[in-house]
């Protein structure tokens, strides 16, 4: 534990299996249409075809399974799991039987004003109907507040999955000057051996069951286009396989949870218009959903989001699907500051609230001043909490640390390491006073964190803060001769005499989560608000419940595993389609 969290998985299984079997990104990004010939040879045939092995769509084969309905699911990468995989595999559901059994409530009007308040902050009324938002965002996070906790109660008690109770805060721990309902929604897989495991973990679970009732994966098979029949019912799907293009009926729906449009740089550009450098999402998530829902009339909605998060800059030029973000970054002698030497976030506060400080825009000198942030930490930082991402680990270095013997060379170095990645990133410059700002900086935050506080950023009072960083991302080192903040355990003086470290910092995604939007039932809406006939989606490749929001640890793949399991069930009571 004092080496920091175990590594994720990484995504060359997902890179190279893809490339040696001829299907790389490039081949996999060709434009996605919809077959129109009149006459099919189907090459497989089911009642339920399911698009995408992460949570979501194992979630759906594995109710269309148990719903009596014959299910094929199709892959797109070499190897099962997509973004669950890479994920630290827990699940954010709200009034789980966890809490019941300990004897605590997690009513619904509260949850559902928790979980309104962040997904639309805009919108938000408290003493409004609905709390202001319309009905069609109502219904879809009461669904999940209704369906989430029941579905993973009945998936241990079938022993396809099995947890255990995180009890730390959510996300938002706190708004409108008061606290929260903020914990005890969180749950981890567990190994076999009882042990805490991660997105391959969850991933195993759901699969060994589809493989104990012999449904079908079929790996490298990039689905291109929806089949529809004369009536405009969705009857099976195109796709590129390993032998070449290929239908597959589905008699009575197709269910998509085939992941977000991350690594889609025309995506990106065109809905993400902010500046991010890559993501947590397999290589494979390029929004494949979108041009076929978009194609086939889907209403898309959410496009601006995502589950965001910061990372290494220079590891994301590296290779744009990183294998871990920055979840918080580490240390209590540590601050972030932006080119001008200041200080513009609370450091503590969860990577999806962070990050968006990257989107600053100042529309005076016309520029994002937070594009990049300079992680900046002292010897101290460096070696108790060494190990803790991004932190290298004890004795070992890392190229994207940038080391300064003083807070005078500091600067320079920055800036050395700026015009060295100019090709890349273009010309980006820290302010003439880069130098003095940051002294002034650190003096300010010094003195504040000698008496345990943060008057600028509040860092360290509220729950998650202390929270997070005590037990997941600054494990102290035991053998180090330092010893942790007490007071307030996320501040400590940063000792200026040098020498100093710095990790240069960018906006980036764990996935997007917009795309088609969905209703309470899973179904597909077109641009009139109905349901496209026979089509379900869920996960990271519809427009997502949550909206802007992070509810908590698991919130991408807590409602991927109620509404995939939405659509399954629904699916296989789809009546049989005419082809």
């Amino acid at each position: 534990m004092s080496d920091g969290r175990p590594q994720r998985p990484s995504r060359r299984l997902f890179l190279g299996r893809a490339a040696a079997t001829g299907i790389g990104a490039t081949a996999l990004a060709s434009e996605i249409t919809r077959a129109a010939t009149p006459a099919r040879n189907w090459t497989h045939t089911s009642d339920v075809i399911v698009v995408g092995s992460g949570a979501a769509g194992l979630s759906a084969a594995i109710a269309a399974t148990r719903a009596g309905a014959k299910v094929i699911v199709l892959e797109k990468a070499a190897a099962v799991g997509g973004t669950t995989s890479k994920s630290e595999g827990a699940y954010w559901i709200p009034n789980n039987h966890y809490l019941r059994a300990k004897g605590r409530a997690d009513p619904k009007e509260e949850a559902i004003r928790y979980m309104v308040r962040g997904a639309y902050p805009f919108q938000y009324r408290e003493a409004a109907p609905r709390f202001g938002v319309g009905q069609h965002e109502y219904e879809l996070i009461e669904a999940f507040y209704d369906n989430a906790g029941g579905i993973i109660e009945e998936l241990e008690k079938l022993s396809i999955t099995r947890a255990t109770l995180a009890d730390l805060p959510d996300y938002q721990d706190h708004y409108d000057g008061r606290s929260t309902p903020s914990s005890g929604r969180v749950l981890l897989p567990l190994t076999p051996e009882g042990g805490i495991g991660q997105g391959r973990e969850l991933v195993r679970q759901l699969r060994a069951w589809l493989d104990a009732q012999k449904v079908p994966i079929l790996l490298r098979h990039a689905v291109t286009g929806i089949e529809r029949n004369a009536s405009g019912q969705v009857i099976g799907v195109t796709a590129n396989s390993p032998n070449g293009p290929i239908s597959v009926l589905a008699r009575r729906a197709v269910v998509f949870g085939s992941g977000g449009f991350t690594h889609n740089p025309d995506l990106m550009s065109n809905f993400q218009s902010v500046p991010t450098w890559g993501g947590c999402a397999v290589p494979t998530n390029q929004g494949d959903f979108v041009k076929i829902g978009s194609s086939n009339g889907a209403k898309l909605g959410n496009m601006s989001n995502a589950w965001r998060a910061e990372l290494v800059l220079e590891l994301a030029l590296e290779t744009p699907s990183v294998a871990q973000d920055v979840w918080q970054p580490p240390g209590d002698s540590m601050i972030l500051v932006n080119k001008y030497g200041r200080r513009v976030v609370n450091e503590k506060r969860n990577y999806n609230e962070r990050t968006r400080a990257h989107f600053v825009w100042d529309g005076v000198d016309s520029e994002y001043p937070n594009k990049l942030l300079f992680m900046v930490y002292d010897s101290r930082t460096a070696e108790l909490f060494a190990g803790n991402q991004p932190l290298p680990k004890p004795g070992e270095k890392e190229k994207y640390v940038i080391e300064a013997p003083s807070l005078a060379a500091l600067g320079q170095s920055i800036q050395a390491r700026l015009d060295a990645l100019s090709p890349r990133i273009g010309r980006e410059a820290l302010a003439p006073d880069f130098t003095r700002n940051l002294e002034a900086q650190i003096a300010r935050y010094n003195s504040d964190a000698a008496e345990g506080i943060d008057s600028e950023f509040k860092r360290g009072l509220y729950p998650y803060d202390a929270a997070w960083h005590t037990n997941i991302n600054s494990v102290p080192r035991h053998d180090s001769k330092w010893k942790p903040a007490a007071e307030n355990p996320c501040v400590y003086p940063i000792d200026e005499k040098g020498p100093l470290f710095a990790i240069i910092l960018g906006a980036g995604t764990l996935d997007t989560n917009g795309g088609p939007v969905i209703n309470a039932r899973s179904q597909v809406l077109n641009t009139d608000g109905q349901p496209i006939p026979g089509l379900y989606g869920a996960g990271n490749c519809v427009a997502s419940p949550a909206g802007s929001a992070y509810w908590g640890a698991g919130g991408t793949l807590g409602p991927a595993l109620t509404f995939g399991t939405l659509a399954g069930r629904l699916a296989a009571k789809e009546s049989v389609k005419e082809t």
